[in-house]
């Protein structure tokens, strides 16, 4: 049998929109040949641990704790040794409810961004896996939109590409994905020209994610459920296409969490919280073509992943406490239920890793 590992984020506490119950970051293995999902350990420690990284080498792990601005928000390092988290250290976040981070390539910081107030910040890693304090802040500011209510900066993720050079931050609030040159020898980072691709009113672009070969990006609106689809090339975005991710049954009350490609750039999936579903997409020379929609078996689809070997998707469903197991067809890119299914309190991250004990 082979098998990965696959490390679950959560919510532990209370907050306006979720009444977390978990106790920390989960740790599964993820059979490869059935897709069941076997539990291993249980990492304690920082709050509201909703996302996670890990440097280029797996030894560490690295968490948003997504807490209000008043309320201590923060980033922690936990080292990662034989299936077991302990941590190293934090860092104050710098603005409120920290809801995404990522390391860079190089493995020597860490970027990490805060819904709340619309801010991002750097931090150098140590030797020891631990964060220095961090070395670049920056607040979001310019004009509003004409969203109804209106809103501030609310970055929602960063997100670097293939070369380590240029940081994108998709801000709901501002309806843009605001673009950064990135030093990976200093950690700064300085607006790029132009600084930013305006999507429309009411997008609310909450992730972002490039094709495996980099010459498209794609944006995803949490607000009205769409998808900007971008040629990129020499750092530009241009924009090709927007479609819904939505059923053409409206909710009111949806919104859309999370995308992913397939390593083979054949198929992009969207998740629906509200219609609690995985939009599902055949996506060729620049266009996506929708196939359907799949139940996640659950209410919240808040995040989802697809495992190493391009068979699986794996979907944790926020408030129901269940993360279920789908196979990818590998020729229509539909999404069969494995029958296998965990439960797990409040899930958010799900990221699988390779990861081999150590003595």
């Amino acid at each position: 049998m082979t098998s990965q590992t696959v490390l679950v984020g959560t919510y532990t506490e209370k907050l306006p929109f979720v009444d977390g119950k978990a106790e920390g970051i989960y740790l599964y293995s993820l059979n490869e040949a059935t897709g069941e999902l076997t539990y291993l350990s249980t990492g304690v420690g920082p709050r509201n641990p909703s996302y996670l990284a890990t440097d280029p080498t797996n030894s560490n792990v690295y968490a948003v704790q997504e807490t209000e601005v008043d309320d201590s928000p923060a980033v922690h390092a936990l080292s990662l040794t034989n299936y077991n988290l302990t941590p190293i250290n934090e860092q104050p976040a710098h603005g409120g409810l920290p809801c995404h981070i990522i390391v860079d390539a190089t493995g020597k910081y860490v970027l990490s961004a805060n819904y709340e107030t619309g801010s991002i910040a750097v931090y150098p890693i140590r030797k020891d896996g631990g964060l220095d304090a961090a070395t670049t802040i920056i607040q979001h500011e310019g004009p509003v939109t004409n969203q109804k209510p209106p809103l501030g900066p609310h970055a929602h993720a960063v997100v670097l590409n293939a070369a380590n050079d240029r940081l994108f931050v998709p801000d709901l609030g501002f309806d843009r994905v605001l673009m950064y040159f990135f030093d990976s020898r200093s950690g700064s980072l300085t607006p790029s020209d132009p600084p930013f691709v305006q999507l429309h009113v009411g997008a609310g672009p909450r992730h972002f994610i490039f094709d495996p070969q980099e010459k498209y990006a794609f944006a995803l609106g949490e607000t009205d459920g769409t998808i900007s689809v971008f040629s990129y090339r020499n750092g530009m975005l241009n924009l090709l296409q927007t479609i819904s991710a939505l059923p053409e049954t409206k909710i009111p009350s949806n919104s859309a969490a999370e995308i992913a490609i397939t390593s083979d750039g054949r198929f992009v999936y969207a998740s629906n919280r509200g219609h609690d579903n995985i939009a599902c997409f055949r996506f060729s020379d620049g266009e996506l073509f929708a196939t359907g929609h799949t139940s996640t078996q659950g209410h919240t689809p808040r995040d989802f992943a697809i495992d190493l070997t391009g068979t699986y998707l794996i979907v944790g469903n926020q408030d129901t406490s269940n993360i279920v197991t789908f196979r990818i067809n590998q020729t229509t890119g539909a999404l069969e239920p494995t029958g296998h299914e965990i439960s797990v309190p409040n899930p958010v991250c799900i990221l699988p890793l390779n990861l081999k004990p150590q003595h």
